[in-house]
């Protein structure tokens, strides 16, 4: 029963096992050639179903059925396919997880032939079924002597089809015999490999001298289809090809189908004939012996190896081994061949050597391994590398691995290799090895000696292998030096590099575009905006060479990396006239303008540059967000990200600038819903995004919250946790007083492998100068003067130093900085000294304070006087410690200093003075003057100058720097105290009223809501949102009191009384409706039972958290 059924499988064979009806019946079912010939044998047969099937029984001849070599095809396309409709239903599910993908044309051949399967082998769905279930009327009367034909029942066939489906095939049922050739051109020419059926039956149509003409055209043609079915076709055209007739293609298309037919003898002898074949490319031959070399190695019978490299001597005839293993792609993808590689030398080799009529010699034999080596390099585990490359000490192999470490993200494992390597007795490392060793050491994640170490060594290995470095190599190194601002070594390097390329006959040194970009660079880094003029002018001066666009774009840079803004705007202004800037000109210029804050130039910049036809980038975009955001323009920045993804700008970086923004206003619930908008457009997040939600987070004392949402990262790895993060949550955790657990977080750091930095030593420094919040019992440890000590040890630990004395050793450059952007600029080492002059100025240890202010002056200012200007945050320490001290004349001297510099440096570009307008100042420093504002205050009214404090008040403000919360809090208390009591009555009333909230006590007995909405409490927790605290109503309560009690013997203090009570309702209303609730802080005023710097002191910081903090957790 099985041979029958298997017999009705063969094309039209069911016509031959049943007799045809005379008439057709709507019942009957007829398959058309076709079936068998569109990619139906793409079912592969298990080998338990191959061997039921084998033998076809003919019932016509009553002998087994034995193809002959030109019917073929039939054969092959019949024997390979189970019809599902013979089975039950659920059978084609099981045969279409069972099928497995046909090779790609010419692609690496399979050791899974029709019927056998390999070990994590793909499988494909089933082809589509190309025929129909009912014959055609006009067969009904034929014959049972004229059984219809192939092309017949397939015409025929397709007629029905047309009218039954939507599918169509080209209107074959309506071809005449003579239109098969204008067909097949056509599908010839449309190069479509879905076509590959209908070419080979309108090819099969034609007569003999026809299918001669297209032979090879067809045999291309089916060899695109990457279709296993089509390997016999292919084969059958190639075997009928004359030899003479080969080429590249129909070559490598042959052997490919052989092997495709698991005949790997028959492709083996062709390939020995093309050896021979004088015509065909030797690229082509190679690609030929990758695809049987790949075969014989999947193959676990050695024969195959061996009879392939027998043929060693007409290879190696043909080509150099030594060059082609990188173009052995299918030997490369074997699995298992670095297991094989290994092996060889025991096992594989004796394979080979055993008795044969043809000895492979010993040098044949390394050739083969050498191969297997270099190939299983490709894809085998790290931990295979080395003793691979032991096993042949193979120079090739080594430069074969090295060229792709850092693209294989292996720079560790690289740099162990090429040690191996430049040790090889008489290995020379090629310059693209050294060159992929560097870009190894730069990006590997080390620290910066390990780096230079390494870098050292391999600039050595330049002279050693090469005599000189190249011109890359120098241009490399100056590159990297540059970028770190070291200048001793950029000066020496560029000086090496013109003495040895000067006079190049083929490019001289002095024409290459960036000759002079590396001199700029490493002062633009450094903020040596001067130092990078001198040598930008030399270059015109000296050298008599026009600056390139490169250049003014370096030097524009160095004059915003410098903090000088109007040297900036002149350069790029200088830029615009000699030249076109271009995106990075217009990119630098734009970011610097848009982080102070002055929009009408951004947006005016922003407008010249799509009048340059220079379209947006993200960068320049970031500037339009960064100048809305520093007017509180919120939602203008962000409809310019919105826009932003409209055109196809898919920048997380703006996204993560809006968030920030959001984080300092700490607005908590618009963190939220941006990164739900984000979502919703397809924004991805990274790490930064995660960076400013912690920052946030941060800003609103939700340090706990940080922390787990840090935790859970760590946990989870729902974003990739970077030191940042940490020094982050650290920062939270100080604003919150919480050192002890800053102390745990580092100890957390280091647990899961993340480097001490300078930010995490200089988190546990303010950590260790909180000690007085630790616990008790881990306070009691140590005295206060060696918490102190600590703390300064793990400072100067930040810059790998034992003490002071040694921080003299890194004594300064020859350049000088530019005092330009030295008040407002902030950079890590301001950060850190700004910091650490604060803390023992809070701690009064005014000695220790100083000597950090004048060892700031030494190292990066380049000069051992007490003149110069320093950051804004030292500055306000700095009179704050005079202050304390009773050094009066130096706290108003350098309040000057920093009063006039500021009127300069934060001077906004959007200033006109004949429009008054105008903003005077960039926002983002309209607030710079608060710390030394408050100090000034303080010194006034020691003296009991209250005109004075006017008088600094209005300058101030004249000259477009705003006041914050705090000092506006602190001059209504203090003109109260100095019995300004109009003047305090009406600032309250206009400035800090309008965002006062009502008394605790009073919301209580009201019954209204008490706690007021969390998103209200956290902005009146910002030094910047203006309101009236309980001290200051407490002090304008006690002035009431006074001029109530001055009025009946005081005509002006009765005066000054009503137009108090027309004039300020809000603030007479706060104070009659006051409730007393007899707390200390009305007993300190009301009582005066101390004095007022101590309530202040006490009380006012409460209110307010320490602004200078939170800047540092958002720096």
């Amino acid at each position: 029963m099985l041979e029958k059924t298997a017999a009705s499988l063969e094309p039209c064979g069911f016509q031959r096992v049943v007799p045809g009806a005379t008439k057709s019946f709507r019942t009957t079912r007829q398959l058309r050639s076709s079936f068998w010939q569109h990619g139906a044998a793409d079912i592969e047969l298990t080998t338990a179903w191959q061997a039921l099937m084998h033998g076809t029984f003919d019932l016509g001849t009553g002998t087994t059925a034995a193809p002959e070599e030109g019917n073929r095809s039939s054969t092959l396309s019949a024997s390979a396919f189970l019809l599902d409709f013979l089975y039950p239903s659920g059978a084609i599910n099981l045969m279409r997880r069972l099928t497995p993908s046909s090779p790609s044309s010419p692609g690496p051949p399979s050791n899974s032939y029709p019927g056998s399967f390999r070990h994590r082998q793909s499988f494909s769905k089933l082809a589509p079924r190309l025929y129909m279930p009912t014959l055609p009327r006009r067969q009904d009367h034929r014959s049972e002597a004229e059984p219809a034909t192939d092309l017949e029942l397939y015409n025929a066939d397709s007629s029905t089809h047309e009218q039954e489906s939507d599918i169509t095939y080209g209107g074959d049922a309506e071809l005449g015999h003579g239109d098969h050739l204008e067909e097949l051109q056509s599908l010839l020419s449309s190069a479509d490999p879905e076509n590959a059926d209908h070419v080979w039956l309108h090819y099969k149509a034609l007569d003999g001298p026809l299918q001669a003409d297209y032979m090879i055209q067809v045999l291309n043609f089916l060899s695109t289809s990457g279709r296993l079915t089509d390997s016999w076709k292919i084969s059958e055209l190639f075997h009928k090809l004359p030899i003479s007739q080969w080429d590249n293609y129909t070559f490598i298309a042959g052997v490919t189908a052989e092997l495709n037919l698991q005949n790997f003898n028959s492709a083996l002898e062709l390939f020995v004939q093309g050896l021979k074949h004088e015509s065909l490319e030797a690229a082509s031959l190679v690609d030929a012996f990758d695809l049987l070399l790949a075969d014989a190695l999947r193959s676990s019978i050695p024969e195959l190896l061996k009879a392939l490299w027998k043929n060693y001597p007409e290879m190696a005839a043909r080509w150099e081994f030594e060059g082609i293993t990188s173009q052995l792609r299918y030997v490369s993808s074997v699995p298992g061949l670095a297991e094989r590689a290994l092996d060889f030398q025991a096992h594989g080799r004796q394979q080979l050597q055993e008795p044969t009529s043809t000895e492979i010699s010993e040098e044949v034999l390394d050739t083969l391994q050498k191969i297997l080596v270099r190939r299983a390099l490709v894809a085998c585990a790290d931990s295979q590398i080395i003793p691979l490359l032991n096993v042949t000490k193979d120079p090739l192999a080594f430069e074969e691995f090295l060229r792709q470490v850092t693209s294989r993200g292996k720079h560790q494992l690289g740099i162990e290799v090429y040690d191996l390597y430049r040790d090889l007795p008489g290995s020379t490392p090629s310059h693209n090895v050294l060159y992929e060793i560097f870009k190894a050491y730069t990006g590997m994640v080390a620290p910066l000696s390990a780096k230079y170490y390494g870098l050292e060594l391999l600039w050595g290995d330049w002279y050693r292998f090469h005599t000189a470095p190249s011109r890359r190599a120098f241009s490399r190194y100056l590159a990297f030096y540059a970028a770190g601002g070291d200048v001793e070594r950029v000066r020496t390097l560029w000086t090496k590099s013109i003495e040895l390329y000067r006079d190049d006959p083929e490019f001289p040194v002095l024409e290459s575009d960036d000759i002079f970009a590396h001199l700029l660079h490493v002062h633009a880094v450094r903020g040596e905006n001067e130092e990078a003029q001198r040598i930008f002018d030399d270059i015109s001066g000296k050298f008599s060479i026009e600056p390139n666009l490169y250049c003014w774009n370096i030097l524009l840079n160095a004059y915003v990396k410098a903090g000088d803004y109007d040297g900036a705007i002149s350069v790029f202004e200088k830029l615009a006239a000699a030249g076109e800037p271009d995106k990075y000109s217009y990119g630098t210029i734009m970011q610097m303008a848009g982080d102070r804050g002055d929009l009408g130039f951004t947006i005016d910049l922003y407008r010249r540059a799509q009048k340059s036809g220079i379209p947006p980038n993200d960068a320049i975009l970031s500037s339009l967000v960064d100048a809305y955001c520093q007017n509180d323009h919120l939602k203008e920045a962000e409809h310019v990200c919105v826009r932003a993804v409209t055109k196809g700008i898919v920048a997380t970086r703006m996204w993560n600038k809006l968030i920030h923004y959001h984080a300092l206003h700490r607005d908590l619930a618009g963190i939220n819903n941006l990164l739900n908008l984000m979502a919703e457009k397809d924004i991805p997040y990274n790490q930064f995004t995660y960076q400013q939600l912690l920052l946030g987070l941060s800003l609103c004392r939700q340090s706990q919250h940080a922390l787990h949402l840090l935790a859970v990262a760590l946990k989870d790895r729902i974003f990739e946790v970077t030191p940042d993060h940490f020094h982050i949550v650290m920062g939270a955790l100080l604003i919150t007083g919480e050192p002890a657990a800053v102390q745990r977080l580092h100890k957390l750091m280091q647990d899961q492998g993340f480097p001490s930095s300078s930010g995490t030593l200089f988190r546990l420094t303010q950590a260790l100068g909180q000690w007085k919040n630790l616990p008790t019992r881990q306070r009691s440890r140590l005295t206060a003067t060696q918490w102190l000590g600590a703390a300064l040890r793990s400072f100067y630990r930040i810059y790998g130093l034992g003490d002071r004395k040694e921080f003299i050793r890194l004594s300064s450059p020859n350049t000088r900085r530019s005092q330009k952007g030295e008040l407002l600029g902030m950079s890590t080492e301001k950060l850190h000294f700004s910091t650490m002059v604060y803390m023992f100025t809070q701690l009064k240890d005014f000695v220790q304070a100083r000597e950090f202010v004048d060892l700031y002056r030494y190292v990066f200012q380049s000069q051992d006087s007490a003149d110069g200007i320093l950051p804004v945050t030292m500055l306000n320490s700095v009179m704050l410690a005079d202050f304390q001290e009773n050094h009066h004349d130096r706290v108003r001297a350098t309040w000057d200093v920093l009063f006039e510099t500021a009127k300069k440096e934060a001077r906004s570009a959007d200033y006109i003075e004949e429009l008054p307008h105008t903003p005077k100042i960039s926002p983002k420093y309209r607030y710079i003057l608060s710390g030394g504002l408050e100090v000034m205050q303080r010194l006034l009214f020691t003296k009991g100058d209250a005109a004075g404090i006017q008088k600094l008040i209005k300058d101030v403000r004249d000259e477009g720097f705003e006041i914050d919360s705090k000092n506006w809090n602190y001059y209504i208390q203090v003109l109260v105290q100095l019995k300004q009591y109009k003047e305090a009555f009406f600032t309250c009333e206009k400035i800090l009223m309008p965002n006062w909230t009502g008394w605790f006590v009073v919301r209580t007995r009201e019954n209204v809501r008490n706690k007021l909405p969390l998103d209200l409490r956290r902005k009146g927790a910002s030094p910047r949102y203006l309101r009236p605290v309980a001290t200051t109503l407490y002090r304008l309560a006690q002035g009431y009191t006074e001029l109530d009690q001055l009025a009946p013997w005081s005509a002006e203090a009765a005066k000054a009384a009503k137009e108090i009570e027309k004039e300020c309702m809000q603030v007479v209303r706060a104070i009659k409706s006051m409730i007393r609730v007899h707390s200390k802080l009305e007993y300190e005023i009301f009582g005066q039972e101390e004095s007022f710097d101590s309530i202040d002191a006490r009380y006012d910081d409460e209110d307010y958290p320490d602004e200078r903090q939170e800047e540092e957790v958002a720096n």
